[in-house]
């Protein structure tokens, strides 16, 4: 029966006012309270899906208006999230369904947000659950677009959508099983009908539009619309979405075998704007000369089709066909069923559905899992990412020691993370890497943290993390001293014996413990010494845990800057040496404020007070050390093996070095090239290392812990320097000096012979010959004397010279080495600051000790021991003096400077140190150098001279 004479359509004409467009929702609603149409009234209903332009003129909702002849859709709303409109038709008892969407953009009011790709996905998921529901509701479907070419992207939208209701059929049938007068067909099938899907395009072509008459453009566009459907079969049939020849009931469309399903829209049926339209007619008329009558203008139309005439034909003839063709198809699968429900139990049906999967969608569990369907990309990232995480920590796992520090754990990390990110891919990348840095951190910190004590040579504790005293936080650790995994050899303060030392961790077991409380050492016990002055005040408990150690093993590689930069660089680094500050306990370092300290950054040496010689005995050593968890007790048990390091084998060690033939060897010789000024500079700083780590430190805990005061005297652990503030004492003695004997100890044709482990040849001290100034008269007073004790006097037998104003010159010859000793505890001299003394002859070195006085001399330089690089690096330790016998005093003032391109310089904390005549002296140097806001680790191997001694560090002058 066709549409037009089927019985009941046409007398069902009732006044229903409010049959424009309005909200699914709301018009479910209106028609429930008005009761405006009868409830027995079966009815079709129409699904319209599509795209349209911006321009209003090609919306698809002008295009129904003018096939139904009356104001079904306003076109004037618009949206900014997904809806359906819906008008009825009372006239054919049509229910018009219009999905508004994105693509419809006209209607739809996009807004564009940062984070758009978030909710361009929720545009989709909202449109594919609507597109879902009209393939439940619809007989038939339309899909428009603007222009002939068809949107293949539509294909993934119908494939998900009819996804989508598959997983709704058995809630739809729960739904249909509590409606009254729903068959089991019905309920079975979960749908209205399989959809007829129809096509509509409009703006053919330019180049394809035809010319001609009517009749020729018709064939045209009849061409183009059986190509289009040719193409279109071919597309749905492969992707498995609709098929002519055979209807199964899991398929989304149906397509009509004999029926045209596309049409395409000639260009005078294209909805324009009037105005313009009568404008531009008006304009055509104007410019004619004669005159315009209505048989014109019906000449100029009749080559067109009826307006709009087509498209309601081809709308309503699809509708009446769907009927027939499901009660008469033979080909379509039995158990589904073309349900025409009235208009109560469509209400019914469509309301209850409409709830449940658009109302409550962002609560209902089926439309995670379209949302899971539908973000293939984060599914996939979901699942690259679950498998590549147990890779991951596997990789981290791999060869993991009992105990380990931050660097490595960060490096095992570094490498888990490569290997996820060489698996894992998408949106859950960032997660699953924060998922594996709390695991490997747990991991780690689960009993296999290793001690971040930093000694004072630079290397890392092999403990395990642990406390070194009970005053200290975080109780359940274990109490042990530090233990280093390098062990080095020391000479102790006069040279006569060495001994293996363990990496010391505090400045007091590195500058002082080690040679005073070492039971190796007694040879230095008896010797005279010079006391330096010290803080000798009870320190608080707190500071008598521990010297100052670095206690973080974040040791970065800084690059510094070299020596000829201007001395505008020097402030910048000065300041960042300061706040390279590293102290004991970094779990319990507060913020820190340098305001204190920089009051007396400006102090110079010369602005100290003298210190004077107080007697401090070795139970100052003792109490110090009683005191302190981290002493030396490792180098006089575990490492007390003095017969595995005896004078001969460490001499015979020194002697079978490679340069022992090499009578005049150098340094220089190994590399063809002699070590400049400048390149000392930079070579000293590529092998300095200095710790840069972030921490802050309160201005009163550096008052506490370094700048101590009690009773009314200040301290401060670490070496004398530039930097350290007025009227303070250091709290033990970083340097030591001794006198080992009378000067008659040492003869130059022999050598030094009693002190063990000096390279061949280099066991001399060189002579400086200084002239000094003195009263003549006094002069020839202690010469007479000395001359009625000993008949061995020749050498003062020559009368002063150059005599002027009772004072004349007088010579005299001072002995002066500049010992270096390596780790290994090799020791040799220095014959320049470039070249190590090499002496191979019956006689002493002929050189003189200028070279070495009146240049700056290196802090370390490379040892002979090793024939290729890196080198061991021996460090300056000692400074051997023999005074002459002659009342002079030698006046000794070592100041040390360990980059030049900072400011800081390290000395004794004296302002001069006397040397007695006719003695042998020994001033031993640090091991270890900390001020008071500069930790600096020295590396012991390198191929180039590190630091820089001052020049001019002894003058020679007359104590008559």
């Amino acid at each position: 029966l066709h549409w037009k004479n089927r019985p009941g359509w046409y007398d069902i004409n009732f006044p229903f006012e409010n049959s424009k467009e309005m909200d699914l929702k709301d018009w479910f609603n209106e028609i429930s309270r008005n009761k405006l149409i009868p409830e027995e009234n079966r009815i079709y209903v129409i699904g319209i899906i599509g795209k349209s332009s911006l321009n209003d003129n090609w919306d698809i909702s002008k295009f129904i208006n003018h096939a139904f002849r009356k104001d079904l859709f306003a076109c004037t709303k618009k949206y900014k999230s997904c809806c359906i409109e819906a008008a009825f038709d009372c006239d054919s008892s049509i229910l018009l369904l219009r999905l508004v969407g994105p693509n419809d953009l006209s209607r739809f009011s996009l807004q564009i947000e940062n984070n758009f790709n978030s909710s361009s996905f929720d545009m989709e998921l909202e449109y594919t659950t609507f597109v879902a529901y009209l393939l439940m509701v619809s007989h038939v479907i339309l899909l428009y677009h603007p222009t002939c070419d068809f949107d293949m992207n539509f294909l993934r939208l119908f494939r998900n959508a009819n996804w989508y209701r598959q997983i709704w059929k058995n809630d739809t049938s729960e739904i249909l099983k509590n409606l009254a007068g729903a068959c089991e067909d019905f309920i079975y099938s979960s749908r209205l009908a399989i959809p007829r899907l129809l096509f509509c395009s409009a703006r053919a072509p330019k180049f394809m539009r035809p010319d001609g008459k009517f009749e020729a453009k018709q064939v045209t566009y009849n061409t183009m619309e059986m190509n289009a459907e040719a193409m279109i079969l071919d597309v749905f049939d492969n992707v498995r979405l609709a098929h002519t020849t055979y209807i199964k009931k899991d398929m989304a469309f149906s397509f009509p075998e004999k029926e045209r399903f596309v049409l395409i829209l000639p260009s005078s049926e294209e909805p324009c704007d009037p105005l313009w339209d009568i404008a531009r007619n008006m304009n055509s008329w104007l410019k004619m000369s004669r005159l315009i009558t209505l048989e014109y203008l019906k000449s100029q139309n009749d080559d067109l089709r009826p307006a709009y005439d087509g498209f309601r034909k081809f709308l309503l003839n699809h509708v009446d066909a769907v009927a027939n063709d499901f009660d008469n198809d033979d080909s379509i699968d039995s158990t589904f069923v073309f349900q025409v429900p009235n208009l109560e139990l469509f209400i019914q049906f469509a309301s209850k559905l409409y709830e449940n999967m658009i109302t409550n969608r962002a609560t209902c569990t089926l439309s995670k899992k379209l949302a899971e369907h539908l973000d293939v990309d984060t599914v996939l990232s979901r699942e690259l990412c679950d498998r590549a995480l147990p890779l991951a920590k596997d990789a981290y796992e791999k060869g993991l020691p009992e105990f380990y520090p931050k660097s490595e754990h960060l490096s095992k990390l570094a490498q888990a993370i490569l290997v996820l990110k060489q698996e894992a891919r998408g949106l859950f990348l960032e997660e699953t890497i924060e998922a594996l840095k709390a695991y490997c951190e747990e991991t780690w910190k689960a009993g296999r943290q290793q001690c971040e004590a930093i000694s004072v040579t630079g290397n890392i504790c092999m403990n395990p993390r642990h406390r070194t005293c009970e005053l200290e936080e975080s109780s359940s650790l274990p109490i042990m001293p530090h233990i280093g995994s390098l062990n080095y050899i020391s000479t102790c303060n006069c040279g006569h014996k060495q001994s293996a030392r363990a990496d010391p961790f505090d400045l007091l077991s590195a500058n002082y413990g080690f040679y005073e409380e070492n039971g190796l050492f007694r040879c230095c016990s008896h010797l005279e010494k010079f006391e330096f002055t010290i803080y000798d005040g009870e320190l608080p408990e707190a500071d008598c845990i521990e010297s100052p150690i670095c206690c973080s093993s974040e040791i970065l590689q800084v690059p510094l800057t070299s020596s000829g930069d201007s001395s505008s660089s020097n402030e910048a680094d000065d300041k960042n040496m300061e706040m390279d500050m590293l102290l004991p306990d970094r779990d319990n370092l507060p913020a820190f404020s340098f305001e204190k300290e920089e009051k007396f950054l400006s102090s110079s040496s010369e602005e100290r007070h003298s210190l004077g010689q107080e007697s401090v005995g070795r139970d100052r050593g003792m109490r110090l050390n009683s005191t302190t968890t981290t002493t030396t007790t490792t180098s006089t048990d575990s490492l007390e093996t003095e017969e595995a390091l005896s004078i001969e084998d460490s001499h015979e060690l020194a002697e079978e070095s490679p340069d022992e033939n090499d009578e005049n060897y150098t340094m220089e010789d190994e590399d063809d090239a002699e070590i400049e000024d400048e390149t000392d500079d930079d070579a000293s700083e590529s092998c300095l290392r200095h710790t840069q780590v972030k921490f802050d430190f309160d201005a009163a805990y550096v008052e506490r812990k370094l700048l101590g005061s009690t009773a009314g005297k200040n301290y401060y652990w670490g070496l004398p320097s530039n930097r350290c503030p007025p009227d303070t004492l250091p709290v033990f003695p970083s340097w030591a000096v001794t006198c080992i004997g009378s000067s008659s100890l040492y003869t130059h044709a022999h050598g030094i012979r009693d002190q063990p482990n000096f390279t061949r040849g280099s066991n001399y001290l060189l002579p400086w010959d200084v002239n000094v100034t003195v009263d003549v008269k006094k002069w020839q007073q202690w010469m007479n004397t000395t001359a009625s004790y000993s008949k061995r006097m020749s050498y003062f037998s020559k009368k002063p010279s150059a005599i002027r104003n009772g004072e004349g010159i007088v010579h005299v010859k001072v002995f002066v080495g500049f010992e270096y000793e390596c780790s290994r505890g090799h020791r040799f001299m220095m014959e320049s600051p470039d070249k190590i003394l090499k002496h191979n002859g019956p006689y002493g070195p002929t050189e003189d000790a200028e070279a070495i006085l009146y240049n700056d001399m290196p802090l370390m330089f490379p040892c002979s021991c090793r024939s290729t690089g890196p080198f061991y690096l021996g460090q300056l330790m000692r400074i051997h003096v023999v005074t002459p016998k002659a009342p002079v005093v030698v006046q000794i003032r070592p100041r040390i400077q360990i980059q030049s391109a900072q400011s800081i310089i390290f000395d004794t904390g004296v302002d001069d140190i006397q040397l007695e005549s006719s003695k042998y002296w020994i001033v031993r140097l640090p091991y270890a150098y900390y001020s008071v806001s500069a930790p600096i680790y020295l590396r012991r191997e390198g191929s180039h001279a590190v630091g820089k001694v001052f020049k001019e560090m002894m003058t020679v002058k007359s104590n008559l």
